[in-house]
């Protein structure tokens, strides 16, 4: 990852480097440190102030009407002229700026990356990730900013996204969505812009077809995740009408449609295609502490082998190109976004809490559990409180720009601020040019995927020979996916279904080591915690007791996170 930190007051503390860093800038009431990949942090002399220093993580990307570049020297040249123009800027990127006097920092506009501000008695830190706050002991939850992240990302297997802007510790700040902090002897000062969508229609399609290409057009090696599924296919239909070189990996199980279709694809195209399986890339109990460590609440510890996948690739590739967030321009997101369509009124408090709110097994007291609930329901009215009047947009797309709005920075942001290290996980439709036109592009072409059947239509019309795959089921390509998604759900509510077997087996055989947790100084000094509850639930699902398993997962998920 590319990383910063540091410390601003008027006692500067002599404490060792909490890492070993690339750049330092140092002043009478000001030290800075950064580090990680050299690929995605660029330090250097602000071109228009030389009495400061700029430092610029994450991978940012310039947008040029319908075109994109990665930014050059002249460009930073334009950009610092006024930092307005930093609103030019897509990708995920963080940049501080930094004086005698303090710094003023800003972050993407759909908040992939972030800075995170903890006030002290005798100054200010700062830093780009929750794990930097954690090494330098600052990382003390707070119950109540909590609880939107506890009752909508847990238990981690079922998350959604937190309706908030707020971080979860006590007395620190953070940047979420197009944000400027401003940090000077006269304190703090933090601005949000909150995404509102452009109202001029444009070039959806172009503007996909630019992102997709960029970094092969800049020499990057691209590795593309291919798939059997629909968002990626469009993106790819794109790459290969291009003519330019890229590789190919799917990562996961062999068995199944999924696999099955994306190597057929591979091969027919005559595409380097690589299979990495999740016990090649995992890495052990080590490995899962490292992920949540790094990552934070929301994330399942069963899902660390994604850790281990991304530094495989980046052995042959600079950019891993994924079709994550495709589904926003198919109105796939929530089913509750289409349930509004026949509901009178527009969306309130109760259409979001009924998909958002999650209710898991708690092993909290009594006194925390209402904190928890208090904080998801007051960050929930706050945040419903900055929408826009519906007016005359349709309730689903209403509903999917406060999706736009939170899920970002609860779900994207602490996966980017640490695979930097590795490779750079580009996503384009995760960028806010093309997020932008979501509005534009009307409810029915969406539902009827319009977008991605248009492009495969125009780019590479043989890709529509290819079933498409939906969990462990194909379908004709032309099939809708929605009566299959039906069927398929219909078909697993009549047999009770716990977690994927993924879990379960993380949580068996790491048994030894979970138990462990229960004497663990991390549970033991938590006055958070029912041990008695604790013990309970340990105890039922190792005793046999299938329907604890989200439970003991929740609180493994929350002991190695905080």
């Amino acid at each position: 990852m590319s990383w910063i930190y540091g410390h601003f007051g008027t006692q500067i503390p002599e404490n060792p480097d909490l890492r070993l860093c690339i750049h330092k800038y140092d002043t009478a009431n000001l030290k800075l440190r950064a580090g990680g990949s050299g690929r995605n942090l660029l330090c250097m002399e602000n071109p228009c102030k030389p009495d400061e220093q700029v430092f610029v993580m994450g991978d940012p990307i310039l947008r040029k009407e319908l075109d994109f570049s990665y930014p050059e020297l002249s460009d930073w040249q334009w950009l610092l002229a006024d930092e307005e123009r930093l609103s030019h800027l897509d990708g995920h990127w963080l940049i501080v700026i930094a004086n005698q006097n303090g710094i003023r920092a800003y972050n993407d506009p759909l908040g992939k990356r972030s800075l995170y501000v903890h006030k002290g008695q005798d100054g200010y830190f700062l830093c780009s990730d929750i794990s930097l706050l954690k090494e330098a002991g600052l990382a003390e939850l707070d119950a109540q900013r909590f609880g939107a992240y506890w009752h909508s990302l847990f238990p981690p297997h079922l998350r959604r996204y937190a309706p908030g802007t707020q971080s979860y510790y006590k007395n620190v700040e953070m940047l979420a969505q197009g944000g400027k902090l401003l940090l000077s002897e006269a304190g703090l000062a933090l601005r949000n812009n909150t995404f509102v969508p452009l109202e001029a229609a444009q070039n959806l399609a172009k503007i996909l077809e630019n992102l997709t290409l960029l970094p092969l057009r800049a020499g990057r090696r691209v590795c593309v995740g291919i798939s059997g599924g629909m968002d990626i296919r469009p993106l790819l239909a794109i790459l290969l009408n291009s003519g330019l070189p890229f590789s190919t990996v799917h990562f996961g199980s062999k068995e199944g449609e999924d696999y099955r279709i994306a190597q057929q694809i591979a091969l027919d195209h005559d595409l380097p295609f690589r299979y990495i399986s999740h016990q090649e890339a995992s890495g052990g109990w080590q490995m899962a502490c490292d992920y949540l460590h790094g990552r934070g609440f929301g994330f399942n510890p069963a899902s660390h082998s994604l850790m281990g996948y991304f530094p495989i690739l980046a052995e042959e590739a600079d950019v891993f190109l994924g079709g994550y967030y495709g589904e926003l321009f198919r109105m796939r997101f929530m089913s509750a976004h289409i349930a509004s369509l026949f509901k009178p009124g527009k969306p309130d408090f109760s259409s979001f809490a009924r998909y958002l709110y999650l209710n898991p097994e708690s092993f909290f007291i009594a006194e925390i559990n209402k904190e928890l609930h208090r904080g998801f329901v007051g960050s929930l009215q706050d945040s419903l409180a900055q929408m826009p009047p519906i007016g005359n947009m349709p309730h689903p797309l209403w509903m999917n720009l406060f999706y736009v709005r939170h899920s970002p920075r609860s779900i994207n942001m602490p996966d980017l601020s640490q695979l930097d290290q590795h490779i750079t996980d580009y996503m384009p439709y995760l960028q806010n040019a093309p997020i932008q036109q979501h509005w534009q592009q009307g409810l029915w072409p969406q539902l009827n995927e319009g977008l991605h059947r248009g492009i495969i239509r125009s780019y590479a019309p043989e890709l529509q020979a290819y079933p498409l795959a939906i969990a462990e089921h194909s379908a004709a390509y032309f099939h809708r996916p929605y009566s299959l998604k039906i069927r398929i759900a219909l078909k697993q509510r009549k047999k009770k279904v716990f977690t994927s077997s993924r879990t379960e087996q993380f949580l068996q055989v790491y048994r030894r080591e979970i138990l462990a947790l229960r004497t663990d100084a991390r549970v033991l000094q938590d006055n958070w915690l029912d041990t008695k509850k604790v013990d309970d639930i340990l105890a039922a699902y190792y005793n046999g007791d299938r329907s604890r398993q989200n439970a003991v997962l929740s609180f493994v998920t929350y002991v190695l996170a905080k």
